[in-house]
């Protein structure tokens, strides 16, 4: 594992995206993101005592939609040993980690050539979310202490390199552990499609073996599921 630091950058992913040869878990650090991405062109705020980070991963394990939810696993089991209310944090599908009703993480993956390059963001000592802030929270909130930000990225990149080879073997616990500590489990969702939502009110289901999100409508006895989904908690 090597790492390279900046104090600015404009993406942590974009950096790796834009290299002719990339090494796996080469990790690219940043203390400020100056254009930070998340799914779907989202806006993360990026600032100061935030982990910032990217590294890239071979892609010829079959990964399909399992990378990005294996990598939430990783942090969700990273965070969770550093906050005592361990029943609050959760994972929502498909790439962000929450505390009670706020994001504390999101991923982006990206397919680059014959890589994969995974970004994540993670709220530490950072406190600072401009009109995000209802809907965020960091770890020093939430616990009330600063930690080392590198020391946390370090441990999710080690746990993350040592668990990736048994990712196969493994994904049905795997998906045990999110689908039982889902942010989604119990709640009702609405469809966004073209910018608007739907009337039909969906009920989560599960996340699938394939890494979808499994959802049923009330009344309805086929359930529905999609590898990408635009919707909304209500």
């Amino acid at each position: 594992m090597k790492f390279k630091f900046f104090d600015k950058i404009n993406s942590t992913n974009t950096y790796l995206r834009r290299q002719l040869k990339i090494e796996e878990f080469e990790v690219i650090v940043a203390k400020n993101q100056t254009d930070g991405k998340g799914k779907r062109d989202s806006t993360w705020i990026s600032s100061e005592g935030a982990a910032l980070f990217s590294f890239a991963v071979n892609d010829n394990y079959e990964l399909d939609e399992k990378i990005t939810i294996f990598t939430g696993y990783i942090v969700y089991k990273i965070l969770k040993n550093y906050i005592e209310n361990k029943d609050k944090l959760t994972f929502k599908w498909p790439n962000d980690i929450y505390y009670e009703n706020k994001k504390i993480c999101g991923i982006l993956c990206e397919k680059v050539r014959d890589h994969i390059i995974i970004g994540i963001g993670i709220n530490i000592n950072n406190t600072d979310f401009g009109i995000f802030r209802e809907k965020a929270i960091a770890l020093v909130e939430i616990t009330g202490k600063k930690y080392s930000v590198q020391g946390i990225i370090e441990e999710i990149v080690s746990t993350f390199e040592n668990e990736f080879h048994s990712l196969n073997r493994e994904w049905e616990s795997i998906l045990h552990i999110v689908n039982e500590n889902s942010y989604l489990k119990g709640k009702k969702i609405v469809i966004q499609q073209n910018g608007k939502l739907s009337k039909k009110e969906y009920r989560f289901l599960r996340v699938d073996r394939r890494g979808r999100i499994s959802i049923i409508a009330k009344g309805d006895s086929d359930e529905l599921k999609f590898t990408s989904l635009q919707f909304k908690v209500i």
